[in-house]
């Protein structure tokens, strides 16, 4: 709770997850650039046709999603992977 007295446990668990999902968007947009110049590094090389490049990333942003919706509980790490390969389809 952001409106929460500095010092208590609400405040605290508040500031950790906003550093959290800090990290985590850092990591997405680390991600979406390799892997953005992966593709295109692969494309560019024609050694693979685009489906099967754009396939892959499709595939493991569902997964992702199936897991961020059923799977993280309270698991903060394992909720940053998600967030993290959530990007993969919009690469």
């Amino acid at each position: 709770d952001q409106h929460a007295p500095e010092g208590s446990e609400r405040k605290i668990a508040y500031s950790e997850g906003n550093t959290a999902f800090s990290r985590g968007g850092q990591a997405r947009s680390v991600l979406q650039l390799i892997s953005a110049l992966a593709i295109i590094t692969l494309l560019l090389k024609r050694w693979l046709r685009p489906r099967l490049v754009y396939a892959p990333c499709i595939f493991i942003g569902g997964v992702a999603s199936l897991l961020a919706a059923f799977a993280v509980g309270h698991s903060g790490a394992f909720a940053m992977v998600c967030m993290t390969l959530s990007v993969m389809p919009e690469t």
